[in-house]
């Protein structure tokens, strides 16, 4: 499952700041409501009071004095009532025509708020205290609108939950920011990654990063470390090994002046011809180490430069020959796969069609939509069509005199494999042998064209055909 760090790291501060700001909502509308409520019910206590203290009893029921009343408690359904309730004995504002307020029980010396509907409908919120006067229990309502103090409520909710709303999503954009900004120094390590992946360095420098993410290129590093120095520890085997061989070869050279030999003629041109074989073979290994030196792997491939001295291993290897070898290459041209990878596959195919050509060996690059294009042909004999197939198996060759030819075919074929590429063998159209096509797809053969950060200094020789 692919997740980014933001997404990660957002979903649940979304979630954790919409609990808390729904919960800060809730506690803000709780605490205006309670605070509107305590306003309107100390007006309501004062008129409760003035009630109380304007209020007679006498034997013929509650008498209460005309300057007691405001003059919004004589106008009807004006939103402000009162009831007052002694026994069977009441008196209603005027204010409230002929309607009567809900009755609710309460003690001598408790008061209580509460909320009910009033005349039309309409909320109201009541203060309802109980006192004791004259010998007698007596209950005095005071009520007022709330529809006005419910509207203003609404409106302060809903302006409270835009704000929060607008504080969450500035919250998110801070963290987006925040990430960004704190995930900077890993642009650096990825750059330094493409740098290791054009070869441009062996190491990752960990100062730059995040101290979280330390480890983990020190991991890389390691790694690192451990295959240069296995890649190292193998080519210089190799080298070592051709240099070893070399002795006894040289032994093997002067049996055919040994008068045993030298009385058999077949015996002595068939052992020259398997001597002149590995000899050609050391020579061929030991240039392509020369060419890869001590670099790691990930080193761009430089065609021009890279194929210009392959070439040259090449015409020294077969100088007997006096071939013409061809290229037809673009300037500058860089290809991101490995270069030892690069200088195995062309250095066999090379090798192989230079010990089957009569006079001219061709090598051109195409790059196109479809990818890289890699064709070697040559003027030799060719191969018949139904041997192409088992030709590119490990070990099995084209001709028995010729050792090696299919081992170093099936060594392309998985070079090839490992970046997703096909190899064929067809008929050369240029020069009437055998011609191996190599397609690398542009997901695996990344391509840099001259103006794409291409390296002047890194090009040997001037481009165009190279020719003996």
């Amino acid at each position: 499952m692919n997740k980014s760090l933001y997404s990660s790291v957002s979903l649940p501060l979304i979630v954790a700041m919409s609990v808390v700001l729904g919960l800060q909502w809730a506690l803000v509308s709780f605490s205006l409501n309670a605070l509107v409520e305590r306003y309107i019910g100390s007006r309501l206590e004062h008129d409760a009071d003035n009630l109380l203290a304007n209020l007679r009893l006498n034997g013929t029921g509650l008498d209460l004095a005309e300057q007691a009343e405001a003059p919004v408690h004589r106008q009807p359904w004006s939103g402000h009532y009162y009831q007052i309730i002694s026994g069977e004995d009441r008196i209603r504002s005027r204010s409230l025509w002929d309607e009567v307020l809900p009755e609710q029980a309460v003690r001598p010396g408790e008061r209580m708020l509460v909320h009910f509907s009033g005349p039309d409908g309409t909320p109201l919120l009541a203060l309802v205290s109980g006192y004791h006067k004259d010998d007698r229990s007596i209950t005095v309502v005071v009520a007022e609108d709330f529809k006005e103090a419910n509207r203003i409520l609404s409106t302060l909710r809903w302006l409270y939950g835009v704000v929060s709303l607008i504080a969450l999503f500035l919250l998110l954009i801070l963290t987006r920011w925040y990430l960004q900004r704190g995930l900077l120094p890993l642009k650096a390590a990825k750059s330094q990654m493409e740098a290791l992946e054009r070869g441009e360095r062996e190491r990752l420098d960990h100062d730059d990063v995040p101290l979280e993410v330390r480890p983990f290129v020190d991991a890389i590093n390691r790694l690192l470390t451990v295959l240069f120095r296995r890649l190292r520890r193998s080519r210089d085997a190799a080298g070592d090994l051709g240099h070893a061989i070399k002795t006894p070869l040289s032994l093997l050279s002067r049996l055919e002046n040994d008068p045993a030999v030298s009385n058999q003629p077949a015996f002595r041109e068939k052992l020259n011809a398997q001597i002149e074989m590995i000899r050609k073979l050391i020579e061929r290994d030991l240039g392509l180490a020369r060419l890869s030196g001590g670099r790691g792997t990930g080193q761009w491939f430089f065609v021009e430069n890279d194929v210009t001295s392959l070439i040259e291993v090449m015409r020294k290897v077969h100088q007997e020959k006096e071939l013409s070898i061809r290229s037809t290459l673009t300037p500058g041209l860089q290809i991101n796969l490995d270069r030892e990878d690069c200088l195995t596959l062309l250095g066999n195919l090379l090798d192989n069609a230079c010990r089957h050509a009569e006079d001219v060996v061709q090598l051109s690059m195409e790059l196109n939509e479809n990818g890289l294009t890699i064709t070697i042909e040559d003027d030799g004999p060719g191969i018949p069509e139904s041997k192409r197939t088992d030709l590119i198996q490990r070990g099995v060759h084209g001709e028995q005199s010729v050792q090696g030819h299919g081992l170093g075919l099936s060594i392309c074929q998985e070079i090839v494999s490992d970046y997703q590429g096909s190899i064929s063998l067809q008929d050369s159209a240029v020069n009437g042998g055998l011609a191996v096509v190599i397609l690398i797809p542009p997901a695996y053969g990344k391509c840099k064209k001259p103006d794409d950060r291409y390296v002047p200094g890194s090009i040997g020789l001037p481009g165009g055909d190279v020719e003996k």
